[in-house]
Protein backbone atom coordinates (compact mmCIF):
# COMPACT_ATOMS: atom_id res chain seq x y z
CA UNK A 1 0.00 0.00 0.00
CA UNK A 2 2.89 2.35 0.85
CA UNK A 3 5.04 1.83 -2.35
CA UNK A 4 1.69 2.78 -4.17
CA UNK A 5 1.14 5.72 -2.60
CA UNK A 6 4.68 6.83 -3.30
CA UNK A 7 4.06 5.84 -7.31
CA UNK A 8 1.09 7.80 -7.07
CA UNK A 9 3.08 10.79 -5.38
CA UNK A 10 6.01 10.62 -7.95
CA UNK A 11 3.23 10.35 -11.14
CA UNK A 12 1.39 13.69 -10.37
CA UNK A 13 4.81 15.12 -9.57
CA UNK A 14 6.85 14.29 -13.03
CA UNK A 15 2.46 15.38 -14.10
CA UNK A 16 3.08 18.63 -12.36
CA UNK A 17 6.72 19.48 -13.33
CA UNK A 18 5.79 18.44 -17.22
CA UNK A 19 2.93 20.82 -16.89
CA UNK A 20 5.31 23.67 -15.82
CA UNK A 21 7.15 23.61 -18.46
CA UNK A 22 4.62 23.90 -20.92
CA UNK A 23 3.53 26.35 -19.41
CA UNK A 24 6.86 27.96 -19.52
CA UNK A 25 7.64 27.31 -22.96
CA UNK A 26 11.14 27.13 -24.74
CA UNK A 27 12.77 30.23 -24.66
CA UNK A 28 14.99 30.89 -27.54
CA UNK A 29 15.79 34.39 -27.32
CA UNK A 30 18.93 33.94 -25.25
CA UNK A 31 21.13 30.88 -25.44
CA UNK A 32 24.71 30.51 -24.05
CA UNK A 33 26.43 27.52 -25.06
CA UNK A 34 29.60 26.70 -23.46
CA UNK A 35 31.82 24.06 -24.38
CA UNK A 36 30.69 24.61 -27.96
CA UNK A 37 33.66 22.99 -30.50
CA UNK A 38 35.58 20.14 -29.94
CA UNK A 39 39.06 21.09 -28.94
CA UNK A 40 40.60 20.17 -32.32
CA UNK A 41 38.27 22.81 -33.50
CA UNK A 42 38.63 24.97 -31.18
CA UNK A 43 42.76 25.17 -31.51
CA UNK A 44 42.34 25.84 -35.01
CA UNK A 45 40.33 28.91 -34.24
CA UNK A 46 43.42 30.04 -31.28
CA UNK A 47 45.42 29.87 -34.51
CA UNK A 48 43.81 32.72 -36.24
CA UNK A 49 46.13 35.74 -36.83
CA UNK A 50 45.46 38.41 -34.26
CA UNK A 51 47.57 40.85 -35.67
CA UNK A 52 45.93 44.41 -35.43
CA UNK A 53 47.55 45.67 -38.71
CA UNK A 54 45.38 43.46 -40.50
CA UNK A 55 41.96 44.35 -38.84
CA UNK A 56 39.81 47.87 -39.39
CA UNK A 57 39.34 50.03 -36.56
CA UNK A 58 35.92 51.03 -36.15
CA UNK A 59 36.42 53.18 -33.45
CA UNK A 60 35.73 50.56 -30.36
CA UNK A 61 36.75 47.34 -31.81
CA UNK A 62 39.14 45.75 -34.07
CA UNK A 63 37.29 43.96 -37.05
CA UNK A 64 38.39 41.62 -40.27
CA UNK A 65 36.37 39.35 -42.13
CA UNK A 66 36.48 35.66 -41.86
CA UNK A 67 37.61 34.28 -45.61
CA UNK A 68 38.94 30.74 -44.72
CA UNK A 69 36.77 27.91 -45.87
CA UNK A 70 37.99 25.25 -43.22
CA UNK A 71 36.73 28.30 -40.83
CA UNK A 72 33.10 28.65 -42.48
CA UNK A 73 33.00 24.72 -42.67
CA UNK A 74 33.30 24.22 -38.47
CA UNK A 75 30.39 26.17 -38.14
CA UNK A 76 28.66 25.56 -40.89
CA UNK A 77 29.14 21.49 -40.62
CA UNK A 78 25.79 19.51 -40.91
CA UNK A 79 27.43 18.26 -37.63
CA UNK A 80 27.29 21.68 -36.08
CA UNK A 81 23.79 22.25 -37.58
CA UNK A 82 21.73 19.42 -35.82
CA UNK A 83 23.45 20.55 -33.21
CA UNK A 84 22.33 24.30 -33.15
CA UNK A 85 18.46 22.84 -34.00
CA UNK A 86 18.54 20.46 -31.85
CA UNK A 87 19.43 23.52 -28.90
CA UNK A 88 17.28 26.05 -29.94
CA UNK A 89 14.55 23.27 -30.34
CA UNK A 90 14.34 24.61 -34.27
CA UNK A 91 14.30 22.44 -37.12
CA UNK A 92 14.32 25.01 -39.77
CA UNK A 93 18.04 26.39 -38.40
CA UNK A 94 20.13 26.85 -41.52
CA UNK A 95 23.29 28.82 -42.12
CA UNK A 96 23.52 32.39 -43.07
CA UNK A 97 25.60 33.65 -46.30
CA UNK A 98 26.19 36.58 -44.30
CA UNK A 99 30.10 36.70 -43.64
CA UNK A 100 31.99 35.59 -40.54
CA UNK A 101 33.67 38.72 -38.61
CA UNK A 102 36.54 38.60 -36.56
CA UNK A 103 36.32 41.26 -33.60
CA UNK A 104 38.72 42.07 -31.09
CA UNK A 105 37.30 44.49 -27.82
CA UNK A 106 40.48 45.98 -26.41
CA UNK A 107 40.64 48.34 -23.48
CA UNK A 108 39.29 51.41 -23.92
CA UNK A 109 36.20 50.14 -26.22
CA UNK A 110 32.82 51.78 -25.58
CA UNK A 111 31.59 47.52 -25.79
CA UNK A 112 28.08 47.78 -27.11
CA UNK A 113 25.21 50.03 -26.11
CA UNK A 114 21.56 48.61 -25.18
CA UNK A 115 19.64 47.35 -28.35
CA UNK A 116 17.65 44.53 -30.08
CA UNK A 117 19.68 42.97 -32.98
CA UNK A 118 17.74 44.02 -36.53
CA UNK A 119 15.90 41.55 -38.62
CA UNK A 120 17.61 40.63 -41.57
CA UNK A 121 15.09 38.09 -43.41
CA UNK A 122 11.36 37.36 -42.88
CA UNK A 123 11.86 35.52 -40.08
CA UNK A 124 14.34 36.52 -37.04
CA UNK A 125 17.63 35.50 -37.46
CA UNK A 126 19.96 33.90 -34.57
CA UNK A 127 23.31 35.93 -33.78
CA UNK A 128 25.80 34.02 -32.52
CA UNK A 129 29.01 35.05 -30.50
CA UNK A 130 31.69 32.54 -30.37
CA UNK A 131 34.29 33.64 -27.72
CA UNK A 132 37.77 32.79 -28.70
CA UNK A 133 39.94 34.41 -25.90
CA UNK A 134 38.17 36.71 -23.10
CA UNK A 135 40.57 38.04 -20.24
CA UNK A 136 38.40 41.23 -20.20
CA UNK A 137 36.61 42.10 -16.88
CA UNK A 138 33.27 42.50 -20.00
CA UNK A 139 30.17 40.77 -19.50
CA UNK A 140 26.98 40.81 -21.91
CA UNK A 141 23.46 41.67 -19.51
CA UNK A 142 20.21 42.09 -21.63
CA UNK A 143 16.58 42.32 -19.70
CA UNK A 144 14.36 38.85 -20.14
CA UNK A 145 11.01 38.02 -20.24
CA UNK A 146 10.36 38.66 -17.00
CA UNK A 147 11.47 42.21 -17.33
CA UNK A 148 14.67 41.09 -15.24
CA UNK A 149 18.19 42.13 -15.80
CA UNK A 150 20.71 39.08 -16.46
CA UNK A 151 24.31 39.23 -17.52
CA UNK A 152 27.07 36.56 -18.14
CA UNK A 153 30.84 36.45 -18.87
CA UNK A 154 31.26 34.90 -21.65
CA UNK A 155 34.29 31.54 -21.70
CA UNK A 156 36.29 30.55 -24.13
CA UNK A 157 34.75 28.28 -26.80
CA UNK A 158 31.31 29.28 -25.74
CA UNK A 159 28.43 30.34 -28.01
CA UNK A 160 26.24 32.88 -27.51
CA UNK A 161 22.89 33.18 -29.30
CA UNK A 162 20.49 35.83 -29.55
CA UNK A 163 17.74 36.08 -31.73
CA UNK A 164 16.82 38.88 -33.43
CA UNK A 165 14.00 41.74 -32.63
CA UNK A 166 14.54 39.79 -29.34
CA UNK A 167 15.82 40.98 -25.53
CA UNK A 168 17.76 44.45 -25.25
CA UNK A 169 20.90 43.54 -24.45
CA UNK A 170 24.82 45.24 -23.85
CA UNK A 171 28.15 44.74 -23.89
CA UNK A 172 30.11 46.45 -20.72
CA UNK A 173 33.18 48.11 -21.74
CA UNK A 174 36.08 45.91 -20.60
CA UNK A 175 38.28 48.15 -18.29
CA UNK A 176 40.80 45.44 -18.50
CA UNK A 177 41.95 42.57 -20.91
CA UNK A 178 40.75 42.05 -24.64
CA UNK A 179 38.10 40.23 -25.67
CA UNK A 180 38.13 38.23 -29.03
CA UNK A 181 35.28 36.84 -30.67
CA UNK A 182 33.61 35.69 -33.78
CA UNK A 183 30.63 36.88 -34.86
CA UNK A 184 28.19 34.93 -37.34
CA UNK A 185 24.94 33.95 -37.92
CA UNK A 186 22.55 31.18 -37.80
CA UNK A 187 18.92 31.98 -39.75
CA UNK A 188 15.53 30.19 -40.58
CA UNK A 189 14.90 31.39 -44.10
CA UNK A 190 17.32 32.42 -46.98
CA UNK A 191 14.77 35.29 -47.64
CA UNK A 192 16.52 38.30 -46.86
CA UNK A 193 14.75 41.83 -46.51
CA UNK A 194 16.32 45.41 -47.05
CA UNK A 195 18.30 45.49 -43.83
CA UNK A 196 20.11 42.46 -45.02
CA UNK A 197 21.15 44.51 -48.39
CA UNK A 198 22.07 47.44 -46.60
CA UNK A 199 23.99 45.49 -44.03
CA UNK A 200 25.93 43.55 -46.63
CA UNK A 201 26.34 47.12 -48.55
CA UNK A 202 27.95 48.75 -45.39
CA UNK A 203 30.35 45.39 -45.38
CA UNK A 204 31.43 45.61 -48.55
CA UNK A 205 32.11 49.35 -48.47
CA UNK A 206 34.43 48.70 -45.45
CA UNK A 207 36.08 45.61 -46.77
Amino acid sequence: MERKVILIFITFFVIFLLFGVLESGFDDNVIYIPNFLPNKDYQKLLSLSTDKRKFIFEDFRYVKPIKDRSILNIFYSSKIINSVRQILNNENIIKSDFPIEHRIYPVGSEGMQWHSDTLMYDKPQYEAIYTIRNNSDSFTGWIDGKDEYQKLWTKPNSLLVVKAQGYKHHVTPPISGEREILKLIYTQSDKINKNYTDEMERFNKIY
